[in-house]
């Protein structure tokens, strides 16, 4: 059974890594395409502030997603409350 390299994009069309599509083995010469994969290849390399993006039907390089720190547990409820007072008064009623 022979195989041949895809490319696996996630959800927003963002490169995740190159795998492999195996043969049918019902259909010989036809391949078996994971979900969320394409046999267009993509650039072998790109800048650091860019990332590939499949569009569809081709690769587009797009400015790279930008990663936040993560809010800790407190800071998110501290959030919440300060944007939900009914719960807060819920919480902690003013007496």
């Amino acid at each position: 059974m022979q195989s041949k390299m895809v490319y696996q994009f996630n959800q927003a069309g963002l490169f995740v890594h190159k795998t492999t599509a195996d043969e049918s083995p019902r259909e010989p010469g036809v391949f078996l395409i994971p979900a969320y994969c394409t046999e267009t290849p993509v650039l072998e390399s790109w800048p650091d502030d860019v990332w590939p993006r499949f569009n569809g039907s081709d690769w587009v390089l797009i400015p790279k997603p930008k990663i936040t720190e993560p809010m800790t547990a407190e800071q998110k409820l501290a959030d919440f409350l300060q944007n939900n007072p009914d719960v807060m008064n819920l919480i902690a009623p003013n007496t």
